[in-house]
């Protein structure tokens, strides 16, 4: 039968039966194939098929991007983009790197890398660079800043056709706080060391979440068995209300606090300490607060 004024349908069972005669057919206008009465393939001419490819392969060409409006993007990134040529010239650099570089806008455009940014001379920027200009493979490091030596940036490298693209991004916040970090891991660790200091992080709503090996020994309790629990029902009646008072201030703002507690063991026993009470502060907020504790020496 046919499916319009061009093509014609056959049935998969037909296409067997009659290949020679289908095969005629598709030269001259693509051939449908129908399975159960649903079309699932076309059969068509060589002519047509080459004709059809050449189209697709030029239709994808024009929708590769223009070099050129890259650089229009480049021009509003955060971040710090160098175009550089295979002669080491800076054929772009957007208004990011020009103030991260300290330069006037526009003034990099046109010179040599060596002569318009010698802060790169002692970093590992030109290393990547010169890399990916002779491999054309894409780097990524995380260096010092060659304009400060207080700051890090992270250094990308990319070739687009015979230039290369030069990305710093500065990190320097990401690198403070993974060093903090680290600092804060080993403070846990010292302290569960010096084991005269109890560690405690509640959640908003005053729930355990964190608790250290000290503080787990002076209650006679593991670690499992206070976790999600809320800190004051571990406080005595006595200084429950007190202990209270400061956690709900801390936990709304006011400020740290430093205040006396008794906490029951695991055999009835009272521990008195003294808590120091601080805001656990994040990237979105309050997360809860961070208590420290000390046994209160006899007199």
């Amino acid at each position: 039968m046919m499916h319009d004024d061009v093509t014609s349908t056959v049935s998969a069972a037909e296409l067997v039966r009659s290949f020679a005669a289908c095969r005629d057919r598709a030269t001259i206008s693509p051939l449908l194939i129908a399975n159960h009465g649903r079309t699932t393939h076309v059969l068509l001419g060589i002519e047509r098929y080459n004709q059809l490819f050449a189209a697709q392969s030029s239709g994808g060409e024009q929708a590769q991007p223009n070099p050129d409006d890259l650089l229009v993007v480049a021009e509003h990134s955060p971040s710090a983009v160098f175009v550089i040529d295979a002669n080491l010239q800076i054929q772009f650099a957007n208004n990011t790197a020009h103030a991260v570089a300290g330069r006037t806008p526009g003034s990099l455009n046109g010179r040599a890398v060596a002569d318009a940014l010698p802060e790169f001379a002692d970093s590992l920027v030109v290393v990547h660079l010169r890399r990916t200009m002779s491999s054309k493979e894409p780097y990524s490091a995380d260096l010092p800043s060659p304009f400060s030596n207080s700051a890090f940036v992270q250094c990308q490298t990319y070739a687009i056709g015979n230039r290369t693209v030069l990305i710093l991004r500065d990190i320097s916040e990401e690198v403070k706080r993974l060093r903090l970090a680290d600092v804060k891991k080993s403070l846990l660790a010292a302290m569960d060391l010096h084991g005269g200091i109890g560690y405690v992080r509640v959640s908003l709503r005053g729930t355990i979440e964190r608790v250290d090996a000290p503080l787990c020994t002076m209650l006679g309790l593991p670690e499992e068995r206070l976790m999600h629990v809320p800190l004051l029902d571990l406080a005595t009646t006595a200084t429950r209300s007190e202990f209270r008072a400061a956690l709900e201030s801390v936990l709304r703002g006011k400020g740290p606090r430093r205040v006396p507690v008794s906490l029951l063991s695991n055999k009835g026993v009272a521990i008195d300490l003294l808590a120091a009470i601080v805001p656990l502060n994040g990237a979105y907020g309050s997360q809860g607060a961070v208590i420290l504790a000390t046994p209160i020496a006899e007199t």
